[in-house]
C-alpha cells in the first residue's frame, strides 16, 4: 500500500491488519485496545487465538491515516508489557 500524505490531511483512513503475539494474561487485549483508543485509532475487527502453554495471537484491523502513524502505533504496542511481537500482515 502506498500512503498518500494528501489523503491523510483530508482525514482519509486506511485499513491495516496487525498481528500481535502476547503473553496470555487477563487484561492484555484491554490494555492494547486502550492504547489504541488513547491514540484515537479505530479498531474495526479483533480476533484472539489462545493455545494452552503458548503465546496468544491477537489479529486486529485498525484504521490509520498514514505510514508515520502506523510505525508509531506499532512501536507503542511493541513497548508494552507482555507484548512479544507485532507485525503488519496486510491491508484491511
Amino acid at each position: 500500500m502506498r500512503w498518500n500524505p494528501a489523503n491523510a490531511r483530508n482525514g482519509q483512513r486506511f485499513p491495516v491488519q496487525l498481528r500481535i503475539e502476547v503473553i496470555d494474561r487477563v487484561g492484555i487485549l484491554k490494555d492494547i485496545l486502550m492504547r489504541l483508543s488513547d491514540g484515537s485509532i479505530n479498531v474495526s475487527d479483533a480476533r484472539v487465538k489462545t493455545t494452552y502453554g503458548k503465546p496468544a495471537r491477537i489479529d486486529l484491523r485498525v484504521e490509520l491515516a498514514g505510514a508515520d502513524l502506523l510505525q508509531r502505533t506499532m512501536d507503542q504496542i511493541r513497548s508494552m508489557a507482555d507484548v512479544l511481537d507485532i507485525a503488519r500482515t496486510g491491508q484491511g
